[in-house]
């Protein structure tokens, strides 16, 4: 795997936690694919469009935080990149999950094709 693509990757996915990405829809929507699925750590299933409809409205509610990062070349055009994350609210740390994510080589660009969280053991 090439440094400077994982690099690149997880700096994508730590874009797709700040406020700025997820406050803006164009941006959101530059970085998943049009065929974007999600499981959520709650279970809950999105497709590009709820993902695109939710995201903006939960972004001012908490901190995400991530680390443990490792990426996976798949294929030329397909990577896999996991992580630990968890959100801090009012300064505490809550809520670790594991995730898992698929992005997609467009052109010159990668956009994330599926996402996973799964809540991580205590």
């Amino acid at each position: 795997m090439d440094d400077a693509l994982a690099a690149h990757l997880q700096a994508l996915e730590r874009a797709l936690h700040g406020p700025a990405v997820r406050g803006d829809v164009g941006q959101l929507a530059a970085l998943l694919d049009d065929d974007f699925r999600e499981i959520g750590s709650s279970g809950t299933c999105f497709d590009r469009a709820a993902a695109l409809a939710e995201i903006p409205r939960e972004r001012a509610q908490v901190e995400i935080v991530s680390s443990d990062y490792a990426v996976v070349l798949l294929a030329p055009t397909l990577a896999q990149v996991r992580y630990r994350s968890w959100y801090v609210i009012d300064g505490a740390r809550q809520r670790e999950v594991l995730r898992s994510s698929l992005w997609r080589l467009h052109g010159e660009a990668w956009r994330m094709v599926f996402h996973q969280g799964t809540p991580a053991a205590p």
